[in-house]
């Protein structure tokens, strides 16, 4: 197997690229694979225009694969271009469409990227993979390993949120999953798998390259033209700054002449490092701590948030960050509307429409395209926030579900929660709350334990941390939208 070109946007070091290769070797930023634009314009024209591939890899000539013959496909791409005539005019808009890729096989738009990686790896002779991961990357990656007759490794925290629909996903297709202690305890695991086996990351240069297939996908839609406002939500910033680069590619082989388009990037106020940078006119600053129910992409430290800025300002685009509550509305508002179940992270594209055409920033004439980036069926906590006033469907939801929180969560747990339930705050103002108000006396050592029983639970989240007059830490706690719900459970039954 031969190897592309690529080129280190951060240094602008070049070099020949294998699979194994997934950052810079001299600075560690990342690496884009180069084409040679002349030779691309002779053939591209002609085969993506009459191809007879399915999904995306009619686009194969702009993917850096010598041939496909040999592919791991599981039939992505090629998803629905969804003309959004209910959801617009609520919006009050003329032209919206939704880029639904929650029709790829696993759920998610990430299967384009893992298609593309793991065909190479076929190609180059690799046998093993592995990721970190608790999300859609994960159950991606296992499906297609599975596809490829790969060794396939999957490294769990212990600790942290966790999508239980889509740890049901990775477990269903037989990958070695193993859970380790935070962090240092994935990168020690990583370190060890090191020459042995590949390392499957979002920010890997053949990964990148099959992202991009959606915004080829979307222009043929709407017949080589570009929309006014493209909009995308952004966990590494990967996607958004490849959509970007798949512009760029359809101009410099002719298939469009101009770009038009804006970018509109969105995360969640929970973690908006990206966001942040952009409005402050900066580079990314890692956010200390993650509260979001968007839990794909809130990512401290993007791997491309670089990128992503950069794209960002080269449309002359902007980013926006919404809140739980407006993502949570969106989730409401797509499926009543369109039809289409999305997971929170999803939504956050249709928070963000709704604020930017509110705000004028997006004018009502404009032709708009957001994506939908993964489903919602891999979040099956989230419908339970559709249900708040219908007592019948609660009750039969409790009696399927079981009493798994509400009856082996123990009295100290459930003041913990009462005391959160009026707001954030940290270990010793628990300890002191519980000692004071509900004559409590149990030691601080064990208060962090329930907190941390609390946060494996999906019950608490950590909010942010800030450093004392002693210089010590102090970890600020808070309910998550599912232990709101039960903790109203638990007083409906006291009642």
């Amino acid at each position: 197997m031969s190897y592309p070109r690529a080129i280190c946007t951060r240094c602008g070091y070049e070099t020949v690229i294998s699979t194994q290769v997934g950052s810079c070797p001299k600075c560690e930023g990342r690496l884009l694979i180069d084409y040679d634009v002349e030779e691309l314009k002779e053939k591209v024209q002609g085969e993506v225009k009459s191809a007879l591939q399915p999904g995306m890899w009619k686009y194969h000539s702009l993917l850096p694969l010598e041939n496909i013959e040999n592919r791991v496909s599981l039939g992505e791409g090629g998803t629905y271009f969804h003309k959004a005539e209910g959801l617009a005019s609520t919006l009050d808009l003329d032209s919206l469409y939704l880029k639904d890729e929650t029709m790829n096989p696993t759920g998610s738009f990430l299967d384009r990227g893992t298609a593309v990686e793991i065909t190479a790896l076929r190609h180059a002779g690799v046998n093993s993979v592995y990721c970190w991961s608790t999300g859609n990357l994960a159950a991606s990656v296992v499906a297609y390993a599975a596809r490829a007759a790969l060794r396939c490794a999957v490294y769990i925290p212990r600790r942290g949120n966790v999508d239980v629909g889509k740890l049901y996903q990775i477990l269903a297709y037989a990958a070695d999953v193993q859970t380790v202690s935070g962090d240092r305890g994935v990168m020690a695991r990583a370190k060890n798998e090191n020459g042995a086996s590949h390392n499957i990351r979002s920010s890997n240069p053949y990964f990148l390259e099959g992202i991009k297939t959606t915004t080829f996908e979307i222009i043929e839609q709407m017949e080589w033209k570009t929309p006014d406002w493209l909009v995308l939500p952004m966990g590494s910033g990967g996607h958004l700054s490849m959509a970007q680069r798949g512009l760029q590619q359809l101009r410099q082989v002719g298939l469009i002449e101009d770009i038009d388009s804006k970018l509109l990037g969105v995360q969640a106020k929970g973690c908006s490092p990206i966001v942040d940078a952009f409005q402050r006119n900066t580079g990314i600053s890692p956010v200390p701590s993650v509260s979001t129910i968007a839990i794909d992409i809130g990512i401290k430290d993007p791997s491309c948030g670089q990128l992503a800025l950069e794209a960002l300002r080269d449309s002359g685009g902007m980013a926006l960050a919404v809140s739980d509550e407006e993502i949570l509305n969106a989730v409401r508002t797509l499926a009543k509307t369109e039809g289409i179940f999305a997971e929170p992270a999803s939504a956050t594209t249709i928070a963000a429409l709704k604020k930017s055409v509110e705000s004028g920033e997006i004018d009502a004439s404009d032709t708009v395209v957001c994506i939908i980036t993964s489903t919602g069926l891999k979040y099956p906590d989230i419908a339970k926030s559709f249900v708040r006033n219908r007592e019948d469907l609660k009750n039969i939801i409790r009696r399927v579900e079981g009493p798994r929180f509400t009856m082996n969560l123990g009295e100290t747990k459930i003041l913990i929660m009462q005391i959160l339930y009026s707001g954030e705050s940290y270990g010793y103002g628990i300890w002191k709350t519980l000692k004071e108000e509900y004559d409590t006396k149990i030691s601080i050592p064990s208060v962090y334990q329930h907190l941390n029983e609390l946060r494996h639970n999906g019950l608490i989240v950590k909010t942010r941390e800030e450093k004392t007059i002693r210089k010590t830490s102090r970890v600020y706690y808070a309910l998550t939208e599912k232990g709101r719900e039960v903790l109203t459970h638990i007083d409906e039954i006291s009642d």
